[in-house]
């Protein structure tokens, strides 16, 4: 039985905004530069059996960890997502650690890591994730309110017949996990939301962001891929967004666009935040424009997209760029 003051010490260490520097998670363990390799073993009978139920089911985690050590982690996983459990060939997945199993190893009970996969076979399949995983990357050299994503190249073991296969795919961190390190928490009640309510800066980069991939599938007021977070300091809410497989830039091939928005084609950019005119945008173009050189960069040094590919994501990125320069340059959502 633990005794009060180690009850205190894990209360302190669990509470938001209380990840410290020596603190470590099971994210923290993953993260690392580059393609992981790692291997989740489950039945794939069990898993497609419950794209409609949600059921979790048990599964083998493993990966070597940055001491060589190799390491096997008992885990439950369920399909997660709305759209792609539709569609996919492959369902998209929550990878749910063992809070117990994490603090007997001295971790932090952040236990639920997602895990964005293959949405399709074959070769567009493979660079849909790739393409995912670089909007996460850029994203991330705009604001430190980004979710942490890891990219991985996972084997699956299928239990039923013990085929093997190898995909490419992305674990993102915890969502208390990212509350806490930046001292402030998920709100689950906020549908309906203003983006008055929204810290402006964070609220305008995102929206910009948005703009520069091309995504229209997000909403603040319906809470549609993001979060909102609210500061533990009674600060501005903020929001981080995810999902961006109907993005110009991902360009997957089972993106339609959103005609409710005017948007034509998959990849015409539409700005979804509030109507401003060019001297509200003003200060958030500038940042943009300061960071294009890192962002094109970005692209040009993630190598696992064949030269051809990074070509075309930088030619979109520089059409961004390019209208930055011109007067009324934002399409607006015609709703």
């Amino acid at each position: 039985m633990k005794t009060f003051f180690q009850t205190l010490l894990l209360v302190l260490c669990l509470a938001p905004g209380r990840i410290s520097a020596n603190s470590q998670t099971i994210f923290n363990e993953l993260e690392r530069e580059g393609a992981l390799q790692v291997e989740l073993e489950l039945s794939l009978s069990v898993l497609q059996s419950n794209v409609n139920n949600g059921e979790e089911q048990p599964a083998l985690f493993r990966f070597t960890d940055k001491q060589g050590r190799a390491q096997e982690w008992n885990v439950e996983a369920n399909v997660r997502g709305r759209f792609r459990r539709r569609v996919c060939d492959f369902p998209p997945i929550k990878i749910d650690f063992s809070k117990k199993g994490l603090e007997a190893r001295g971790l932090l009970p952040y236990d639920d890591l997602k895990l964005v996969t293959h949405c399709q076979e074959g070769e567009e399949g493979e660079e849909a994730v790739l393409r995912e995983y670089l909007a996460y990357k850029l994203y991330s050299k705009l604001t430190p309110l980004n979710y942490r994503a890891q990219l991985v190249e996972i084997t699956y073991i299928d239990t039923d017949s013990d085929t093997r296969f190898k995909k490419y795919g992305i674990l993102l961190e915890d969502t208390d996990e990212l509350a806490a390190r930046q001292n402030s928490e998920e709100c689950e009640e906020c549908y309906g939301l203003d983006a008055s309510r929204i810290d402006q800066d964070v609220y305008l980069t995102h929206a910009m962001f948005q703009y520069m991939i091309g995504n229209t599938d997000w909403s603040l007021a319906m809470s549609r891929n993001l979060k909102i977070m609210k500061p533990l300091d009674g600060g501005d809410y903020w929001i981080i967004p995810y999902d961006f497989d109907f993005s110009g830039l991902v360009n997957a091939n089972y993106a339609v666009p959103d005609q409710n928005v005017g948007q034509r084609f998959v990849g015409e950019r539409v700005y979804m935040g509030e109507k401003s005119g060019r001297s509200q945008l003003e200060e958030t173009i500038r940042f943009f424009q300061s960071k294009k050189e890192e962002l094109l960069q970005c692209v040009e040094e993630f190598s696992l997209l064949d030269k051809g590919s990074r070509r075309e994501v930088a030619r979109y990125l520089e059409r961004f760029f390019d209208s930055l320069e011109r007067e009324g340059f934002v399409k607006t959502a015609s709703i």
